[in-house]
């Protein structure tokens, strides 16, 4: 594996609800001002690309994709690793903080106009694979904390019988 990409669209204020996101992309001459931040990002901490969904100011508050290349920006952003997570600890995740991050025309997605009809249905199937997963460890846990209180003994008995 030679590049690492994650996808920025989560927020500090309003998660991964697109329609309330404060990340904005203004035109400048010859690309883009990013300014915003984004919350949760898997991968952020050493990533070569990161997918950072906007509201483009200048086409009606569109949200659309613009590529940041961390190792190529010279100002503005700043990614810190998120420390001492509780779960999902394999996956290293960071906040980003953007002001006035350049990005060029070329590294704006141009097939990704309209958030809601592409880039949406997407997380939707993806959001329920997360929910599963949720679910699945909930069963887990409470397998195990039941198994444990059968097998436990406190006074002569199960502490289930408590």
């Amino acid at each position: 594996m030679d590049k690492v990409a994650c996808f920025g669209l989560t927020e500090p204020t309003n998660g991964s609800d697109a329609t309330g996101m404060l990340t904005t992309a203004t035109k400048t001459e010859g690309g883009w001002l990013l300014n915003g931040r984004k919350r949760w990002i898997g991968n952020a901490p050493f990533a070569d690309y990161i997918t950072v969904w906007a509201k483009n100011v200048n086409d009606g508050n569109k949200v659309q994709g613009f590529v940041v290349e961390p190792k190529n920006t010279k100002s503005g952003l700043k990614i810190s690793k998120i420390e001492n997570k509780y779960s999902l600890r394999l996956v290293q995740n960071a906040d980003i903080e953007m002001k006035d991050v350049f990005v060029p025309d070329n590294n704006k997605l141009t097939k990704a106009t309209n958030f809601a009809t592409g880039t949406n249905v997407i997380l939707e199937s993806s959001r329920l694979g997360v929910a599963w997963m949720v679910a699945g460890v909930g069963c887990g846990a409470y397998e195990a904390a039941l198994k444990y209180c059968l097998k436990r003994n406190q006074f002569g008995r199960p502490i289930a019988k408590f």
